[in-house]
C-alpha cells in the first residue's frame, strides 16, 4: 500500500535514511519532515507491507524559467534493503510521476551520489537518463 506520509513516520524515515548512511536521529528528522509535509510544493509517500513502512519517496515541484513550467525533483527515495528488487521503488516513482502530471510538470529530475551505481541503474530502468552534471558546494 502507498499512502501520504505523516509526521508520525519520522522514526521509519530515520531508519530508512540510516540504510543510505545518513545517521540522523528521529528528533532531528521529525521537525524537517514536518516542514516538508507542510509545504504544498512537496509530496512524501510511504510504502507499507503488512503494516510496516518499507520505503518512502520525497519529491518537490517548482517553476523554472528555462522550462517555463514546473519541474519536479525526487529528493529522496529509499527502499528497505531487505525488500529491494520487488518493484516497491518503481511503484513509488510511478506515483510521483502521476502527481507530477497532475501538477503540469515539464520534466522530473533526480540525482544520486557518484558511489550509488545501483541507484543510477534503477532510475535508468524507470526511464530517467543522464543529461547534466550536478555540482555541489558545501556551506558548512
Amino acid at each position: 500500500m502507498i499512502r501520504r506520509a505523516r509526521e508520525s513516520d519520522a522514526e521509519a524515515v530515520t531508519a530508512l535514511l540510516a540504510q543510505l548512511d545518513y545517521p540522523f536521529g528521529a528528533d532531528e528528522v521529525r521537525p524537517v519532515l514536518g516542514e516538508v509535509l507542510a509545504d504544498p510544493a512537496h509530496v512524501v509517500l510511504m510504502a507499507e507491507e503488512g503494516g510496516d513502512v518499507v520505503a518512502f519517496v520525497n519529491a518537490h515541484f517548482r517553476p523554472q524559467l528555462h522550462h517555463l513550467a514546473p519541474v519536479g525533483t525526487i529528493d529522496e527515495l529509499v527502499v528497505d534493503s531487505d525488500r529491494r528488487g520487488r518493484r516497491i521503488g518503481e511503484r513509488l516513482v510511478e506515483e510521483v510521476l502521476e502527481e507530477a502530471r497532475r501538477r503540469g510538470v515539464d520534466v522530473m529530475e533526480v540525482s544520486t551520489h557518484n558511489r550509488r551505481e545501483r541507484a543510477r541503474a534503477f532510475y535508468r530502468r524507470c526511464g530517467f537518463e543522464a543529461t547534466s552534471i550536478k555540482l555541489v558546494r558545501l556551506l558548512r
